[in-house]
């Protein structure tokens, strides 16, 4: 079966930022993020698109 969510970790590795930044922009509700019980989950397919359009946000403000 194919991975379909990450974890905290896997997030943090994956940005390249620390395990508790992750836990702030969740916090924040900057990241898309489900909450299961005490645990934060965060969807793939989800976070992809979610890098995608912070990048498309990023381009324009450099513009």
């Amino acid at each position: 079966m194919e991975k379909i969510a990450y974890n905290v970790t896997e997030v943090a590795e994956v940005l390249g930022i620390s395990k508790s930044h992750v836990y702030q922009l969740a916090k924040e509700k900057k990241i898309p993020v489900l909450q299961l019980g005490k645990r934060k989950v965060f969807p793939i397919e989800t976070l992809e698109e979610w890098i995608q359009e912070n990048m498309k946000e990023f381009k324009e403000k450099s513009l």
